[in-house]
């Protein structure tokens, strides 16, 4: 069996496996006992369909092969910081979309998004956000990025936040949070992408988590080949997700699990 995703779904956490046939594990309350194996290529998807990697190739970084990394539909986009397009046969519905440009606060560390409009919620919570601030809205998702980028270096933060900074920031001081939200949106104000911007909307999402089960700041487990994780998840903030066992609270980077062999332990 091998896990080839790690998503929220309907506000819960859950990892999507390759055993034959597509599978799901959903996180929540739900017993975890199992070892962990090599790491392989995860596939590509398609025109919204699932393809396995054609050689089952063995990596050591990143989720894909290069044959299965450029036949993903999506992969490309994933680079673009809008100067060029790069993945040229989604063009034409990317000119199209409507895209909402996002601030996500994690404590007092900012991370600037893009997202459409109907995934912005589930964004948020994908990426573990204390509280989100959806600030302005932009057609073609190129010229999107390109605002991204310009606000990301006037305001000085991050578009990608990694999983060592969302562990250190599990609890959140939610004044820290809103006080950096609202300074930079005031800077926002006075650029030149004002534009763009919408009044904007301001999203908690400190309930999602579960976090009142945790009393304690949880040990970081790492993942490698020979890890048994045993334990059930009482919690989880993005994709760290927190377990609990006989020894106490322990958390892991669900990321870290793509692609990996699992051998399920009775």
């Amino acid at each position: 069996m091998q896990i080839i995703k790690y998503k929220w779904e309907n506000f819960h956490p859950v990892l999507i496996v390759n055993n034959g046939n597509i599978g799901k594990i959903r996180l929540f309350e739900t017993n975890i006992n199992f070892s962990i194996g090599k790491k392989r290529c995860i596939g590509s998807f398609v025109k919204g369909s699932y393809k396995e990697c054609p050689k089952n190739t063995e990596i050591k970084f990143g989720y894909h092969c290069n044959e299965c990394r450029l036949g993903d539909d999506f992969f490309l986009c994933v680079q673009c910081d809008g100067s060029e397009c790069i993945n040229k046969k989604r063009r034409q519905d990317c000119e199209e979309e409507q895209y909402f440009i996002y601030l996500a606060a994690f404590d007092s560390l900012l991370k600037v998004g893009i997202s459409l409009d109907r995934r912005i919620i589930e964004r948020l919570v994908e990426q573990g956000a204390d509280f989100g601030a959806k600030i302005a809205v932009v057609k073609d998702g190129k010229t999107a990025r390109l605002i991204e980028q310009k606000i990301k270096n006037d305001l000085d933060v991050a578009d990608r936040i990694f999983g060592e900074d969302k562990y250190k920031r599990l609890f959140c001081d939610p004044n820290r949070a809103a006080a950096a939200l609202y300074k930079a949106i005031v800077k926002i104000r006075d650029s030149d992408v004002s534009q763009y911007l919408i009044y904007p909307e301001i999203f908690d999402m400190r309930k999602h988590y579960k976090l009142q089960n945790v009393t304690i700041h949880p040990d970081s487990m790492d993942i490698d080949s020979g890890t048994k994780i045993n334990g059930k998840a009482i919690a989880a903030k993005g994709n760290i997700v927190i377990f609990q066992n006989d020894t106490g609270p322990f958390a892991i980077n669900a990321h870290r699990l793509i692609g990996r062999e699992i051998e399920v332990n009775v």
